[in-house]
């Protein structure tokens, strides 16, 4: 029998919001599983890759986005 490999959908150069506002990057024990490989959350719901414009009006607010793991 012939298993394919998973390939992850998560870019490595970027970063992602997810339950709750959560910020990550595409490590595995950042992301999860779940996102890594199908882009979405736990609840089913995609998580959102931060833009440049998303990054802007973050530090508009005073909040620098990183990651919640390793603070990339």
């Amino acid at each position: 029998m012939i298993h394919d490999s998973p390939t992850p959908v998560l870019r490595d150069d970027a970063l992602y919001l997810g339950d709750n506002g959560r910020c990550f990057c595409h490590r595995i024990n950042h992301a999860g599983m779940t996102a890594l490989y199908t882009g979405h959350d736990l609840s089913g719901q995609p998580v959102h890759r931060v833009t440049e414009a998303d990054q802007r009006e973050a530090r508009r607010m005073g909040v620098t986005l990183a990651c919640e793991g390793c603070r990339r």
